[in-house]
């Protein structure tokens, strides 16, 4: 018994993470309706795992579930976005301060060699490799400062930042614009200068604001895209 339930739980847990990934990425985009029987096929997980991955999705508010109508994938929430952006620069202008600290020259050679690796992503107009890049080096500065686990705190939190963030890449100039931002912070990481290092993180996360009107995102209802159906007053 035991171990069918941890086999649940880890189809639960990769069909919520495709799923949160394709969401991200805009391959479902919102208003899309998440067929059951279809995804069932599309992931190889059966309803059960499925259902649990979809409650999963409607906590952080990437899914809306309607029982007589079905899941829907939700629009991008602003005031979600503002609150992820709130949580995240306190969490991580705190972060890359205790990193200018303590970063020892194994740990910038790591930092410098991901800010390589995104700027060949961005050389190649690669969106998907970028964002999996600056992913993986916001992670490191969790790493290095010695609180890993605030990553999976900050990660859980900024779905709808990330969905605004994979939606700006492809925009003219903006991914060696981010990379700047990072050479900056890396620069004041690099220096121990934790007070550049902050307002340079800071300016970098206030940057999913700048995105909004050039994505036309102001102007978006957060209304329900559809209404649940009314009770059958028999």
């Amino acid at each position: 018994m035991a171990a069918l339930s941890r086999s649940r739980t880890t189809l639960s847990e990769q069909a919520y993470d495709t799923l949160r990934a394709m969401i991200v990425r805009g391959e479902m985009p919102p208003g899309t309706r998440l067929s059951e029987p279809e995804l069932t096929l599309r992931l190889v997980v059966g309803r059960t795992p499925l259902r649990e991955a979809l409650l999963r999705l409607a906590q952080d508010g990437l899914v809306a579930i309607y029982p007589q109508s079905g899941s829907f994938v939700t629009q991008i929430s602003l005031t979600q976005l503002e609150e992820a952006q709130f949580v995240r620069e306190r969490l991580e202008c705190g972060i890359i301060r205790r990193v200018a600290a303590r970063a020892d020259k194994r740990a910038l050679s790591g930092l410098r060699s991901l800010l390589q690796r995104q700027e060949q992503a961005a050389a190649e107009d690669d969106a998907e490799q970028f964002h999996m890049l600056d992913e993986a080096l916001h992670e490191n500065f969790c790493a290095i400062a010695g609180w890993p686990d605030v990553w999976r705190l900050i990660h859980r939190s900024k779905v709808h930042m990330d969905r605004v963030r994979r939606l700006s890449l492809p925009l003219d100039g903006h991914m060696p614009h981010l990379i700047e931002q990072h050479r900056a912070i890396l620069a004041a990481v690099t220096d121990q200068d934790a007070d550049g290092a902050e307002s340079a993180m800071r300016g970098h996360l206030r940057e999913v604001f700048s995105t909004i009107s050039l994505l036309r995102l102001d102007s978006i209802s957060e209304a329900p895209m559809i209404r649940a159906p009314a009770p059958d007053p028999s």
